[in-house]
């Protein structure tokens, strides 16, 4: 292995316990995703259009949220049937798995980095 490979999407398929708000706890899947595909999660934010923003969570998840074996677990449609609150929490352990936020921890959107300032994105319960 050389110095770069950790700066490269990983095969590997990461497991992650999602908490719910009512206490259940649920073993899900993830694949990293590629900068180009988080690139267009942060586009679809700034998007003009609601739509676009409305189901930019929604990508992301499908994008990512995986079966054991690394097939795609979901669809774009699927997951943006998604409730809120466990919209929410899968989209957390997508920014966990991806390394996303302050020193590698899942920050929402909207929510301080730790600079004393906050994403431009929306909450996700703007959305």
């Amino acid at each position: 292995m050389n110095d770069f490979d950790t700066f490269f999407v990983s095969p590997e398929v990461h497991e992650r316990t999602v908490e719910l708000a009512d206490g259940t706890k649920h073993i899900l899947h993830f694949r990293e995703v590629p900068a180009t595909v988080f690139r267009k999660f942060q586009m679809d934010e700034s998007s003009d259009d609601e739509d676009v923003r409305a189901n930019s969570i929604a990508r992301l998840i499908a994008a990512s949220l995986c079966k054991a074996d690394g097939s795609p677990a979901i669809s774009v449609e699927k997951a943006a049937t998604l409730k809120p609150n466990p919209s929410n929490a899968i989209f957390s352990a997508v920014l966990s798995v991806n390394g996303v936020g302050a020193k590698g921890k899942a920050q929402p959107p909207g929510e301080p980095t730790g600079s004393g300032t906050s994403s431009p994105l929306p909450s996700a319960a703007e959305q």
